[in-house]
C-alpha cells in the first residue's frame, strides 16, 4: 500500500512537473513593472501588506506623471494588483494609452505581513514581534511572517513570477505591470538570478518603471531598473 502511495505520490509530482514544462512563456514582449503611487502611509512608514490603503495626494500626481510617460505607448494590457493602490496606478497608465485591456490578478499582491500590518516600525520593535522585525532586517529571505496569512519572500516571488509569465504569454509588444515593492522587487531578483539575500540591494521608488524583456525563445533580461526620470 505504501509502494502504491509512493508511486501515486510521483506520478502526480511528474504530471505537475510536465504541465508547468508546457505552460507557455512571454516571447518577444516587453514588460513594464511599475510600483504603485505613494499613501500616507508610505509617507508615515506603517506597514501596509495587503491591507487596502488608496494613494494620497502626492501618490495621484505621481501616477498620473507615470501615465504620460506611457501616454504613447502602445499597450497590449495593462496587468494589476486588486490592492486600490497599485490598481488605481495602473488603470491611470491604462488610460492614457488607451488600453482597455487591464487585467487584475493576486498574485501581484503585496507580501502579506500577518501581524505587523497596519503597525509602524517602531510599534513592532516595542512589541513582542521585535525578533521578527530583526530578522527581516538582516536576512529578510528567512523570515515568514507570523499571523493569519502570513507570507515570505519565496512565497511572494513564485506567486508573483507565475502571475508575469501567465499573463503576459499571451501578448507581444509591451504590457505594464502595477504593483508594490516587494512582489516587484522579486520578480526583478528571478529574472536577474540574484538570490533573495539581497533583497536589500534593490530600492523600487513610488512609481519607479522597471522594465524585463523576452526574446523570440523567451530568454529574459533586465533592461531598465527603478527608472523615476518622469516624476521630476
Amino acid at each position: 500500500m505504501k509502494l502504491l502511495k509512493c508511486l501515486a505520490a510521483a506520478v502526480l509530482l511528474a504530471s505537475a512537473a510536465a504541465i508547468a514544462a508546457e505552460s507557455p512563456k512571454p516571447k518577444n514582449v516587453r514588460v513594464y513593472i511599475v510600483r504603485h503611487g505613494r499613501t500616507e502611509w508610505n509617507k508615515e512608514g506603517r506597514l501596509q501588506g495587503q491591507l487596502d490603503v488608496k494613494l494620497d495626494e502626492k501618490g495621484l500626481e505621481q501616477a498620473e506623471k507615470t501615465a504620460e510617460r506611457f501616454k504613447n505607448v502602445k499597450l497590449a494590457a495593462v496587468l494589476v494588483s486588486p490592492l486600490s493602490r497599485a490598481r488605481v496606478t495602473g488603470e491611470a497608465i491604462a488610460q492614457a494609452a488607451g488600453c482597455e485591456n487591464i487585467i487584475a490578478d493576486p498574485g501581484f499582491m503585496e507580501i502579506n505581513l500577518g501581524a505587523v500590518q497596519g503597525k509602524t516600525m517602531k510599534e513592532v520593535l516595542t512589541s513582542d514581534l521585535a525578533p521578527i522585525a530583526k530578522q527581516w532586517a538582516a536576512a529578510p529571505e528567512t523570515v515568514r511572517y507570523p499571523g493569519e496569512g502570513g507570507e515570505s519572500l519565496e512565497m511572494v516571488q513564485k506567486r508573483a513570477v507565475e502571475a508575469l509569465e501567465r499573463l503576459a504569454a499571451p501578448y507581444e509588444g509591451s504590457v505594464v505591470i502595477a504593483t508594490h515593492g516587494a512582489a516587484a522587487t522579486t520578480i526583478l531578483a528571478h529574472y536577474l538570478g540574484s538570490p533573495l539575500t539581497n533583497y536589500w540591494r534593490f530600492k523600487l521608488d513610488n512609481c519607479g518603471v522597471s522594465c524585463v524583456e523576452f526574446n523570440a525563445k523567451g530568454a529574459a533580461r533586465v533592461s531598465l531598473m527603478n527608472d523615476t526620470s518622469h516624476l521630476k
